[in-house]
């Protein structure tokens, strides 16, 4: 079980799979939909390298091998009190990177922000977002997560947290999402990112990417199937299965165990895909219980933890997590599983977001109100082949659900939200237009 079933009745149309770039101030990697289009438009712009960090404002943080990290000077200081710690108020050294303005040609409904952080014991990291409207005024800064790797509290790492109560005239975040106000959609944006680390400490928290997902809403709509891109060809990755059930009980302080835990599961089976070296390894699994086996699971659940949103299903938290073992993570959101089956037959599983009604897709034999699996293949037909990690045991994992069934109730309920991870290096599917889909 997961957030965002405000999102549930949204009802989200499909693009053609081409993309074009979408025009911005200044550096960054983009990628959006053609501007002719009636549909869906959704814009990634992701900041990742050396010549993007240094187009952006750098306050006391410095580039260094293509990362941002904390200056020897110049850093200004800030108190924080952990809300789920002693009550102490803490001092730390901030440096900040503020985004150039990212300009999309359409108004943005919703944002969502992710991270590739590197945060040693006691520090950590913010990301923020605000919108520039048509007249020129910005929305206040909203902080889309704070977050550290680390769960030695006595040591001083944070609680992991979303921030409630961000809610004015301009829109609200829901966890992890910004989602404007009817009739005050920005048209540009920025990104903020703030790295602290203790006062006086030596430690170096570094940011090695970050994303940010915008994307405008449609009319109700059910929206055609796409057509299957892999001509009669049947694909099917051998990504390991885990399910979230044989963890129920498990560690009852994380939601009462692991049947709420189906979006660190779905990391889960994503990250191993990958090999040992982007998983975790025995000796960080070493004091978890899990006497049903698959001790990465709980693992993962207690170290994606939102503790406002009080659950493991914070999108960026899952991929920030599955950076701390080397692998390139962001969230973002596809249009279709004509676009699912580009990464896929690269050899890259998917995390869908969705949630259903049984009548919607009777063979999942459930129904959820918000639900994390894995598409790691497709048949002969253009049917995705799903690990679907709310299952009875790993060996019942694998499924096979209707195309059109599942890409209607994944488009309207999240509108296509996805976590991609992929090993540094690996090369991104290509779509018709030759530009990378949505990445």
């Amino acid at each position: 079980m997961i957030k965002h079933a405000l999102l549930a009745p949204l009802a989200l149309a499909l693009l053609a799979p081409a993309l074009v770039a979408v025009p911005a101030d200044a550096h960054g990697s983009r990628h959006g939909p053609p501007a002719t289009t009636d549909g869906f438009d959704v814009t990634l712009t992701r900041w990742d390298s050396s010549r993007d960090f240094r187009a952006g404002r750098l306050e006391g943080l410095r580039v260094r091998d293509g990362a941002l990290v904390l200056d020897r000077r110049g850093l200004a200081r800030t108190s924080y009190t952990d809300p789920f710690g002693d009550g102490t108020a803490r001092d730390y050294e901030v440096g900040t990177w503020t985004s150039p303005v990212v300009r999309l040609g359409y108004a943005d409904d919703e944002a969502i922000s992710s991270w590739n952080a590197t945060t040693p014991t006691g520090t950590w990291v913010e990301t923020l977002f605000r919108g520039r409207h048509r007249d020129g005024t910005w929305t206040r800064w909203y902080v889309l997560g704070r977050w550290t790797s680390g769960m030695d509290f006595a040591a001083g790492d944070i609680h992991r947290t979303s921030l409630d109560g961000q809610r004015d005239d301009d829109g609200t975040v829901y966890t992890d999402t910004f989602s404007a106000k009817t009739g005050r959609e920005p048209v540009a944006f920025q990104t903020r990112v703030r790295l602290l680390r203790p006062v006086g400490g030596r430690s170096r928290p570094s940011l090695d990417a970050v994303t940010t997902m915008t994307s405008e809403l449609v009319p109700d709509a059910a929206p055609p199937t796409s057509a299957s891109t892999l001509g009669g060809r049947a694909v099917e990755l051998a990504v390991p299965r885990y399910s979230q059930n044989i963890h129920r009980g498990e560690y009852p302080e994380f939601g009462g165990g692991g049947q709420v835990w189906c979006s660190p599961t779905s990391t889960s089976m994503a990250m191993r895909w990958w090999g040992r070296r982007h998983a975790p390894t025995a000796a960080d699994v070493s004091g978890v219980e899990a006497p049903n086996g698959d001790p990465q699971v709980p693992y993962a659940a207690m170290h994606t933890w939102d503790y406002t949103y009080d659950g493991a299903g914070n999108w960026p938290f899952n991929a920030a997590y599955a950076h701390t073992y080397g692998l390139d993570a962001t969230v973002t959101r596809l249009r279709s599983l004509a676009e699912v089956e580009r990464f896929v037959a690269a050899g890259i599983p998917v995390v869908t977001s969705l949630s259903w009604d049984l009548e919607d897709m009777p063979e999942a034999g459930y129904a959820t109100d918000g639900h994390l699996m894995v598409v790691v293949g497709f048949t002969a037909d253009g049917d995705p082949v799903l690990n679907d990690p709310a299952s009875s045991s790993d060996e019942a994992v694998r499924h096979v659900y209707t195309r059109a069934n599942f890409e209607r109730v994944w488009q309207q309920s999240t509108g296509g939200v996805v976590y991609l991870y992929t090993a540094p290096g690996t090369r991104l599917p290509r779509n018709v237009s030759g530009s990378t889909p949505n990445w």
